[in-house]
C-alpha cells in the first residue's frame, strides 16, 4: 500500500528535526514567524518559476495558480508544525499532502521536472527569508549556530519532499497510462465478478493500484442526481466524478480502481483497515456528494467491507442497493446505514404492493390539513410508545384531540391504532404507499 508506515523515514526525520528545534529557540522562533508570510513566500517563488521554467509558463492557468498557492500554504503549515514539535502528534504521514499534490500535477500534465524545480526555488526562498530574519535578530555565535541548523534543515526537508513528490508523480503517471488500456477495464470486470487477476500484467496493475487480495476492500457506486430541468451532460459529469474520486482518495491511504460503467462511476477501494467506513468518511469530509460536477450533486452507495476478492460481487450489490436509497437530502449512503424495515418495504414484491389497502387514500399528504393531521398523529403516537399525553405534547394539541384523531383513524380504516398490531399495519401500509405509489390494479 502506498504511503508512510510507522518507523518510516518521515517519522525519523521529524523526530530529528523536532529535537534540533527544541535546542535552538532562535531557529524555532524564526520559522514560527513565517506563519503570516505564506502569500509572500508563494508569490516570490511563483514569480521565479515563471521566469526560469518554460514548463511552468506553459502550465499556468487559474486552476493551476489556485492549486499552487494552496500547496504552498500546506507546505508552510507542515514546516511550522515540525518546528513546533506538533507534526508527529497528528498521526499518519504529515507529508501525505505532497503525494496528493503530485497526483494532481500528474493528472494535469505538469512535467515532473517543473515541480522539482519549484521545490528548488522554494528552498532558495525559505533559506533567504529565514537567514535574513536570523541575522536581524542576532549576529552572535547563536546566529551562526541557528544558520547552520536551518541550512541543514532546509536541505533535508526539500530533499525529502522532492523524493516523495517524484515517487507519487511516477506512480500516478503509470496509473494514467494503465487506465487507458483494456487490461485496466478487464481487471475491474474480473474483480467485480469475484475473480483474481488472471495474468502477470493484470497482477502487476492490481499491485500498482494498491489492491491487495487479503486487505479489506469496498465498492462505491456514484451517479449524478438529476437537476431541476432534468437535462445534464452525463458523460462530462461522470468524467468529473471520476476526477473527484481520484482527488479525495489519496494514494497514501487508499488503493483504488475507478471506471465508468452503465451510466455510473464504480470504484473498488482498499486500505489497511475498515475500508468502507474510511471511504465513506473521506467522501463525506471532502463534500464529494454535493460537488459531483457541472453544478450537480451525486448520489453515492458504499458497500460493507469484503475481506476477499470473492466477496466483491456481493459488495457491488450492496453498493447498488445503497445507491437506490440515496437522495438529495441524504446523498451518501453506507449499506449498513439502511434500516431493515425500510429495506424490506422498498424492495417489496409486487404482490405486497397490490395488498396496499384502499383506506391509504385517506392519508394522502396532498388531501389537505385533516389528512396531514391524521398522518402526523399516527406517526407521533408510534414514536411516543402509544402514550397519548406525550403524543399531544409533541403535536402541540390537547389530549382529547389525540383521542378524537385515533378514533377517526379507526373509523376510516377499521384498524385500531391503539394496538401494536394496528399501528404496525397502518405504518407499513402508509410507507409502502409512499415508496411505491398506488400500484394496485385499477
Amino acid at each position: 500500500m502506498p504511503g508512510s508506515l510507522p518507523g518510516s523515514k518521515a517519522e525519523t526525520l521529524i523526530r530529528q528535526w523536532g529535537g534540533r528545534f527544541r535546542k535552538d529557540r532562535l531557529a524555532a522562533a524564526v520559522v514560527a514567524g513565517l506563519k503570516d508570510r505564506s502569500n509572500e513566500i508563494w508569490q516570490g517563488t511563483f514569480e521565479l518559476l515563471q521566469q526560469e521554467s518554460p514548463e511552468y509558463r506553459n502550465s499556468v492557468d487559474d486552476e493551476f495558480t489556485k492549486e499552487s498557492r494552496s500547496h504552498c500554504g500546506e507546505l508552510l503549515g507542515a514546516i511550522i508544525a515540525v518546528a513546533a514539535g506538533r507534526a508527529h502528534r497528528s498521526g499518519g504521514d504529515p507529508f501525505d499532502f505532497v503525494r496528493t499534490h503530485a497526483e494532481w500535477r500528474a493528472r494535469h500534465q505538469v512535467p515532473l521536472i517543473a515541480s522539482l524545480h519549484a521545490y528548488r526555488l522554494a528552498h532558495k526562498t525559505y533559506w533567504a527569508v529565514t537567514r535574513e530574519e536570523v541575522l536581524r535578530h542576532s549576529k552572535s555565535d547563536e546566529a551562526i549556530h541557528s544558520l547552520t541548523m536551518l541550512s541543514d534543515f532546509w536541505l533535508e526537508l526539500f530533499d525529502h519532499v522532492g523524493a516523495v513528490l517524484a515517487e507519487a508523480h511516477a506512480v500516478e503517471e503509470g496509473l494514467i497510462v494503465a487506465q487507458g488500456t483494456r487490461t485496466y477495464v478487464g481487471l475491474i470486470d474480473d474483480l467485480l465478478r469475484g475473480h483474481a487477476p488472471r495474468d502477470p500484467e493484470a497482477e502487476r496493475l492490481c499491485a500498482l493500484c494498491g489492491i491487495r487480495p487479503r486487505a479489506p476492500m469496498a465498492v462505491a457506486v456514484a451517479r449524478p442526481l438529476q437537476s431541476g430541468n432534468g437535462h445534464i451532460d452525463l458523460e462530462a459529469t461522470l468524467r468529473s466524478l471520476v476526477r473527484l474520486v481520484e482527488q479525495v482518495l489519496p494514494a497514501a491511504k487508499f488503493g483504488k480502481l475507478v471506471d465508468i460503467r452503465d451510466g455510473r462511476v464504480t470504484a473498488i477501494a482498499c486500505s489497511e483497515a475498515d475500508t468502507a467506513r474510511g471511504l465513506s468518511a473521506a467522501l463525506r469530509r471532502n463534500g464529494f456528494a454535493r460537488r459531483a460536477g457541472n453544478g450537480l450533486a451525486a448520489g453515492v452507495g458504499i458497500s460493507l467491507d469484503a475481506s476477499e476478492i470473492g466477496g466483491l460481487p456481493a459488495a457491488l450489490d450492496e453498493a447498488l442497493i445503497a445507491l437506490d436509497f440515496a437522495s438529495a437530502s441524504r446523498p451518501l449512503i453506507h449499506f449498513s446505514d439502511i434500516e431493515l424495515p425500510d429495506f424490506l418495504l422498498r424492495r417489496a414484491h409486487d404482490a405486497a404492493v397490490r395488498l396496499i389497502p384502499e383506506w391509504v387514500r385517506h392519508f394522502s399528504p396532498g388531501d389537505g390539513d385533516p389528512s396531514r393531521a391524521l398522518l402526523r398523529t399516527i406517526r407521533a403516537f408510534a414514536d411516543c410508545n402509544f402514550n397519548v399525553k406525550r403524543t399531544a405534547q409533541r403535536l402541540g394539541v390537547h389530549t382529547n384531540t389525540v383521542y378524537f384523531r385515533l378514533n377517526r383513524i379507526k373509523k376510516l380504516t377499521g384498524v385500531d391504532a391503539r394496538t401494536y398490531a394496528g399501528t404496525s399495519l397502518l405504518l407499513t401500509a402508509l410507507r409502502l404507499s409512499e415508496i411505491h405509489g398506488d400500484a394496485r390494479p385499477g
